[in-house]
């Protein structure tokens, strides 16, 4: 790669870090809510929340908004910026050395694309989850134990001392097989999706090549409801792992001991209603940053 090329491999890389971080940013706002009464679905027993609107009830009686639903959203914020720059970078630059040295198909280009940037993800992401996981559930903790952590760095201080530095990677297994196949779902869905709008009005207007503002947006909350459909499980698994401590197996043993399958759908019904609106805001704020 001469000069010029690697200086336009940069320019694209850190273009790509940029957009993602600000996207990233804006989606987790509009998610984290959700996220913290999923979390607490997924971690607590059917008789603390027997349904998610007990779920929301309680925690906004008892611990108001800000405490309540966004308690623990540094941490994450930092992590969505961090985790979608890496996932648009990574898919990115596989999408075009695949395109540039390999005869794979273009579908096959998405879907390879889409493992490797969710497995890059997951390696920022974990221990930005083990926080959010811990300070998501800290006021029901503190509750019957002496758990009084509700800060970021009284909590990571607190993973150090107990475990070392390792004990931030604690779920890794689950979020790595969470992101990879999440990470398929999410872009093949996404650019599938794009296409196929694209492709339906460029009959009617032959001169138009680019999609409309709904079209991305509805491609973008599309990608995320394909997302957390396939592989809430896992997310579930991992949470439990997070929280609890535990392997991945126990997590799994000990979800279906408790709650049988349905266990490992637990949240998913608030989950996929957060997911459309984040997503959408994500997708469309890359893309509408990118062609600035």
């Amino acid at each position: 790669m001469d000069d010029s090329g690697k200086k336009g491999w940069l320019e694209d890389a850190i273009r790509d870090i940029v957009n993602g971080s600000i996207a990233g940013a804006c989606g987790k706002v509009i998610e984290f809510p959700f996220d913290t009464v999923k979390v607490r679905l997924q971690t607590q027993s059917s008789s603390v929340f027997p349904t998610t609107w007990s779920c929301i009830k309680y925690t906004y009686q008892h611990e108001g908004i800000a405490r309540g639903f966004f308690q623990g959203i540094a941490s994450p914020l930092v992590g969505a910026s961090l985790e979608n720059a890496m996932l648009f970078v990574s898919y990115n630059q596989c999408h075009k050395f695949l395109e540039k040295h390999t005869n794979v198909s273009p579908l096959g280009e998405i879907l390879i694309s889409g493992g490797v940037a969710g497995s890059c993800a997951s390696l920022v992401l974990t221990p930005v989850e083990l926080v959010k996981c811990k300070l998501q559930v800290a006021n029901l903790n503190s509750i019957s134990t002496n758990v009084k952590h509700t800060e970021v760095l009284p909590t990571i201080k607190a993973i150090v001392s107990e475990r070392g530095v390792t004990g931030l990677w604690q779920g890794q297994s689950g979020t790595f097989i969470r992101e990879s196949l999440g990470g398929i779902a999410w872009f093949a869905t996404y650019e599938l999706m794009k296409q196929s709008l694209k492709d339906r009005h460029a009959l009617d207007d032959p001169k138009r090549n680019e999609n409309k503002i709904w079209e991305l947006l509805v491609s973008g909350g599309s990608a995320g409801l394909a997302f957390n459909a396939s592989i809430f499980p896992a997310d579930t698994v991992k949470s439990i792992m997070q929280t609890e401590h535990i392997s991945l197996t126990n997590a799994v043993k000990n979800i279906f001991t408790k709650f049988g399958v349905k266990g490992f759908y637990r949240g998913l019904g608030i989950t996929l209603f957060r997911a459309v609106p984040a997503n959408a805001a994500v997708f469309y704020i890359f893309e509408t940053l990118s062609a600035l």
